[in-house]
């Protein structure tokens, strides 16, 4: 049994860069999520950087200049 749920592309911009990313979601966690559901919790399909994208529209690339230390 295959389940098609709707999808939303959620259009982000990074603030830092300029750059457009595009996310997509199940519309029904879209919603809860809207609705003040944690983004991991509501996402959890989605990957780490995919959620902030989501969250501060903050890009993977820019993330990582931002937060990037030598201890890693």
């Amino acid at each position: 049994m295959k389940i098609n749920y709707k999808e939303v592309c959620v259009f982000t911009t990074c603030p830092f860069c300029g750059r457009e990313n595009e996310v997509e979601v199940n519309h029904m966690d879209y919603l809860d999520w809207q609705n003040g559901e944690l983004a991991q919790d509501a996402f959890p399909y989605l990957s780490a950087n995919e959620r902030e994208m989501l969250i501060s529209g903050c890009c993977p690339r820019c993330w990582d200049k931002m937060f990037w230390s030598d201890e890693e």
